[in-house]
């Protein structure tokens, strides 16, 4: 074991990405080599989504990222690195492969809303276009008509030409909106679209971010000025470990931390609302360090284009 570790450690960082899908061919026949549970379910994720070609279609910056996120502790582990660098790394590839996913499905449904209204445009167009043509003609059969008539002709042709810059912006809009969201890694819910800012951009226990984190606040900041018709809401959750009136506050401190960067940044007050779940809506197990290490977040829910988010229902 230590000899095949030896050589992953030795060759690894030459061979750079390449290497990943030999990792995964040594992870089937040796068997002991993925004795990590985070790792491996990490690595089965990203096999699955790699084979979606739709994630291969409209996501592939997210499952880029993932895809080296993945090597990276796959690169640990086989340097027997620290457990918990190992499923540090493997906990964001696991989540960047999620929001790959995600990231795809609203990436998809964009373009196809985006089709259908160029489609229902371009079907208005024709009607004008036709009425146009049907106006013109009338025109020839009487000198006080045809004045009528053209002038009729070219309000309906005007109309048609406003109807057809209307669709071109529609698809732009729609074109930029997706664009934004898979620069920002937001996932679609029912709620809106929902960004998630992990434990590892906060130290243990406080609510002060880190620098990493100040890259997303950018990002989200850019996002929220280029559409000012977009509220967001600021949830903060914590583990079960400590008292519920600790992590209360801890989950609130950690909300309004990410508030107040995103007004430093020049985004109006009025525009985000802060909230603090402490240990409630758990989305991992908190009777294991990486279902706790999930639950220990930050998520950042975008408004519809008229400012309003549905209320949290679970």
């Amino acid at each position: 074991m230590k000899k095949l570790k030896l050589l992953f450690n030795t060759y690894l960082p030459k061979a750079g990405y390449a290497i990943v899908p030999l990792l995964f061919l040594f992870t089937g026949c040796a068997g002991s080599l993925a004795t990590n549970p985070l790792l491996t379910s990490a690595t089965e994720e990203y096999k699955k989504a790699e084979q979606d070609s739709m994630v291969v279609q409209f996501a592939p910056v997210a499952l880029k990222e993932a895809e080296e996120t993945l090597a990276k502790s796959q690169e640990l582990w086989a340097a027997e690195a620290d457990k918990s660098s190992v499923e540090h790394y493997a906990y964001l590839a696991k989540q960047r492969t999620l929001i790959a996913i995600e990231t795809a499905k609203f990436n998809s449904a964009t373009s196809e809303i985006s089709n259908s209204e160029v489609e229902r445009q371009q079907v208005l167009l024709d009607v004008r276009r036709s009425e146009a043509d049907r106006a013109e003609a009338r025109a020839q059969s009487s000198l006080e008509e045809a004045k009528n008539e053209r002038a009729l002709a070219v309000e309906a042709r005007q109309s048609a030409d406003q109807s057809r810059q209307v669709a071109m912006e529609a698809r732009e809009r729609a074109q930029q909106l997706a664009q934004r969201v898979n620069e920002l890694e937001a996932r679609p819910t029912d709620r809106g679209l929902v960004l998630t800012l992990g434990d590892v951009l906060f130290e243990f226990g406080k609510s002060t971010m880190r620098t990493g984190g100040l890259n997303s606040m950018d990002e989200l900041a850019s996002f929220l000025q280029e559409y000012p018709d977009r509220n967001i809401m600021i949830e903060g959750f914590t583990d079960n470990i400590g008292s519920e009136a600790y992590n209360l506050e801890l989950s609130k401190n950690r909300a309004n931390s990410v508030k107040t960067e995103l007004m430093n940044r020049g985004i109006a007050s009025n525009r985000i609302s802060t909230i603090g779940y402490a240990f409630q809506f758990p989305v991992g197990n908190n009777s294991t360090e990486a279902g706790r290490q999930q639950n220990r977040r930050v998520e950042i829910v975008i408004s519809d284009q008229d400012g309003k988010i549905p209320p949290r229902r679970q």
